[in-house]
């Protein structure tokens, strides 16, 4: 059967005898990471059934000529449950298990220094039993400081030993770290990351490049690195978390450092614990051997006997929007809010606006002034706008006549209709009066951008 909702198609194949469902597809993401700290593209699926169902041998494509593009692992899928599958193109059809080797809260080996350490401090058999002992994070005056050190304090140099029964079956190992205002990390004596500060390895009373504030406290996530060569560095046994935390200055008002490290095994493990929901470290990291065009893509989901189960089209799609089926109808909706490896939500679109704003003039350098209309709305449409780079909003005027440009600015429109999402936003900038002999480049972006508290990179914000 096939669905016109708004301006884009979606079909949809269902074989009744079958209980999976393509449940949501999003074609471009920029908001949900998988465990290598990327943004692909995802889809999921749901068993609507009362009965759990084994998906080893089915497959999954985006090519209607190859069937078999990407098989399913053994894997069950149970009663009500959902399965997030991240189209990566990285093509990895093992389940994988994540497991937190090191927490916040843990007890850490630290030094606060007054002169350099053994050179060998970062090593395994470093003997550090004259430091002192202290629960993650370290630091002062942000709230959330386990071991509070003392206002002023410059650097902080941290070791803690975790254990690892095989190193075999990890994929992917992880270090998120919440830091103000700089690091250096090293595993078993090696430099695995760091951030805003230079040396190797910095001296102990270095300055930061500037401030970085922390995230945690605040409500926020650490910072994530994916750690290249793990192979080569970790043990079979026991290994060591080592990690140099600077400040930007004696005088700042805060210093934070709380590390976490996680490994991802493509088998069960006992290692660690279950990562903390902040992480965002999901059980299972199943990614297909393709990406979801942007433009059109029809999924298609096979069952072991080759028999198609459940397909879906969506053309079109919004980033970080999606197409799947409604909670309550079945029909196939859109959504702003998107949910993988959930169920669907509440606040439904029938679509999404494709038309375009048309603007009478072109930006870019203008010997007088511009009287700009704006058009390209059908079918009920309205054209919001805004004037000087903000995006528009449900709340932006709505754009009735000519809008007169007789200075420098930016002019962003965006296409509105009730029960649908909104088209993207299109921008033409203008420079009145000004002759250039060189060629010139307009970049437009939101005030907030720049000027804002909490996300503009022209103030210090709170605490800053």
């Amino acid at each position: 059967m096939k669905y016109l909702l708004g301006f884009f198609l979606i079909t949809l194949c269902t074989i009744n005898a079958q209980n999976i469902r393509i449940n949501e597809v999003v074609s471009s993401n920029s908001v949900y990471i998988d465990e290598d700290g990327d943004t692909p593209d995802w889809l999921e699926l749901h068993n609507n059934s009362n009965q759990e169902v084994s998906l080893t041998n089915w497959t999954l494509s985006d090519d209607p000529e190859d069937p078999n593009k990407w098989t399913f692992p053994n894997i069950v899928l149970y009663p009500d449950d959902y399965l997030l599958l991240w189209a990566s193109s990285k093509n990895r059809s093992s389940v994988s298990y994540s497991r937190t080797l090191i927490n916040q809260g843990d007890s850490f080996k630290y030094l606060l220094p007054n002169s350099e350490p053994n050179t060998n401090w970062t090593s395994l058999d470093y003997d550090d039993t004259t430091w002192d002992s202290g629960a993650s994070g370290f630091g002062y005056n942000d709230g959330d400081d386990a071991t509070v050190i003392p206002y002023g304090t410059l650097s902080v140099y941290l070791r803690k030993k975790f254990t690892l029964n095989t190193i075999d079956d990890i994929n992917s190992l992880i270090l998120d770290i919440d830091y103000d205002d700089a690091f250096v990390a090293y595993i078993n004596g090696v430099e695995i990351a760091r951030a805003n500060i230079s040396g190797v390895p910095p001296p102990y009373n270095s300055n930061t490049f500037q401030d970085h504030e922390a995230q945690i406290y605040n409500g926020g996530n650490p910072d994530r690195f994916v750690i290249a060569d793990y192979a080569s560095i970790l043990n079979v046994g026991e290994n060591i978390l080592s990690i140099q935390a600077h400040n930007v200055s004696s005088s700042s008002s805060d210093f934070t450092i709380i590390p976490f490290l996680s490994a991802i095994f493509s088998t069960p493990n006992s290692s660690g614990i279950q990562p903390p929901g902040l992480l965002n470290l999901t059980v299972n990291n199943l990614h297909t051997n393709f990406k979801i065009s942007s433009d059109s893509e029809t999924l298609s989901l096979y069952d072991s006997s080759g028999q198609v189960v459940d397909q879906l089209t969506a053309e079109n799609l919004p980033p970080n929007t999606s197409v799947g089926l409604s909670k309550t109808s079945g029909n196939l909706v859109s959504y702003l809010d998107t949910t993988p490896g959930y169920e669907n939500s509440n606040n439904e679109f029938l679509g999404a606006v494709q038309n375009e704003v048309v603007f009478s003039e072109e930006g870019g350098l203008k010997d007088n002034a511009v009287s700009l209309t704006l058009s390209g709305n059908v079918n009920g449409e309205v054209i919001r706008y805004e004037i000087g780079g903000e995006a528009p909003s449900n709340t932006s005027p709505i754009y009735s006549t000519p809008i007169q440009v007789a200075s420098n600015t930016s002019v962003r429109a965006q296409l509105f209709l009730d029960d649908y999402l909104p088209s993207p936003v299109f921008t033409e900038s203008y420079v009145i009066g000004s002759n250039h002999e060189i060629d010139v480049v307009l970049l437009t972006t939101d005030p907030d951008d720049f000027f804002d508290e909490n996300n503009g990179i022209y103030v210090y914000g709170p605490n800053g």
